[in-house]
């Protein structure tokens, strides 16, 4: 890990609230720190004239405002726009109040560890499922390449990674997204589902958020057609060592466009360019399904994403330049230009 990158690892051990934290020390991150001393970092991105921001702002609650306007200054000596990506409620609210426009881009479920039970009528289907996955001979494990390696599990984890490449047919997702590591595992956490015959079934690759006591169940991959439990046990049995680990919260990631913004012309956009995303190139599962996935594991509370911007008009650029850092190699311009003819087209009917 280089200097810099080891620096926002203490900074994320101190200040890292957002769930997705972690991801910002990937390699295409660049790093805002401040000139006037303020403790902290902004991880961007620099797409389409759009300084585009990874989640919150790295520094205290009292640092924040101050930290944004350097920041916000900085954007606007660069000749670039302001846009930060999947921010939680409690910076929004901040950015709000510094004049920011913003938009929510969906909800993400947390459980408490230390009170989330699975019991009762409600999840009688989710425990039938675990233990039929049981019955099969499956299990969970955690897996970890810093103490010892096994190489046939790490070769059936990077095939189950590839294959489900194949299958969305894009590149692996960057920005907010992990990745799975093992050549660097940093402080990920692995979990496998094994068969009887100790073979990967499925794995999820989890990255602490710190300032929470909080772990981010971030990558799942498992086979096509998985045995009926599959993800249930493995998402389950995950949460009862992270449990026994000390961890306190726990989080399945944003479902996107769940319960979006009211404002109709952004919501209209928002709807059309991720269903464009989806059905022309592949990319983002379809989300009522994911939201009602989620929703099974009986979540403790959900929290809501944003997308912040400055200044606050609303711009097509800014749905692009998050298309665009997600999948650097498969957007391309035509993309900007329909999401432009999209807006135009919102805005003659609203």
């Amino acid at each position: 890990m280089t200097e810099e990158r080891e620096i926002v690892r203490e900074l994320l051990k101190k200040h890292g609230y957002n769930s997705a934290s972690y991801n910002i020390l990937k390699e295409d991150k660049q790093y805002f720190f401040s000139q006037k001393g303020i403790e902290g970092v902004i991880a961007y991105v620099d797409v389409a004239d759009v300084y585009l921001a990874a989640g919150d702002a790295v520094c205290s609650d009292s640092d924040m405002i101050h930290f944004v306007h350097e920041f916000r200054k900085f954007c606007k000596k660069s000749g670039k726009v302001c846009c930060f990506q999947a921010v939680s409620k409690k910076f929004r609210d901040v950015l709000d109040l510094m004049g920011f426009g913003f938009f929510k881009i969906g909800e993400e479920p947390f459980f408490d560890l230390n009170a989330w039970a699975m019991a009762g009528q409600k999840f009688k289907d989710v425990r039938n499922n675990i233990n039929h996955a049981k019955r099969e001979g499956f299990s969970v494990i955690e897996y970890r390449p810093l103490e010892v390696r096994v190489p046939k599990h790490e070769r059936q984890m990077n095939q189950l990674s590839k294959k489900w490449l194949e299958e969305k047919k894009t590149g692996e997702f960057s920005f907010l997204v992990g990745s799975v590591s093992l050549k660097n595992p940093g402080e990920r956490k692995y979990f496998l589902v094994l068969n009887r015959r100790d073979s990967v079934e499925a794995f999820i690759i989890c990255v602490p958020f710190h300032a929470r006591k909080g772990i981010y169940l971030d990558i799942m991959r498992r086979k096509e057609k998985p045995e009926r439990g599959t993800t249930e046990l493995l998402i389950t049995e995950t949460f009862r060592i992270l449990k026994e680990q000390g961890y306190s919260l726990a989080s399945l990631g944003a479902a996107p466009l769940a319960d979006v913004t009211t404002d109709e012309e952004k919501k209209q956009l928002i709807q059309h360019a991720l269903d464009f995303a989806y059905h022309n190139l592949n990319y983002f599962y379809r989300f009522k399904p994911l939201f009602e996935y989620k929703e099974q594991f009986g979540p403790s509370f959900w929290e809501p994403k944003y997308m912040a911007y400055y200044p606050p008009n609303f711009r097509t650029r800014y749905i692009y330049a998050v298309l665009k850092a997600y999948d650097p190699k498969g957007i391309t311009d035509i993309v900007l230009s329909n999401l432009r003819s999209i807006w135009k087209s919102i805005r003659n009917r609203v």
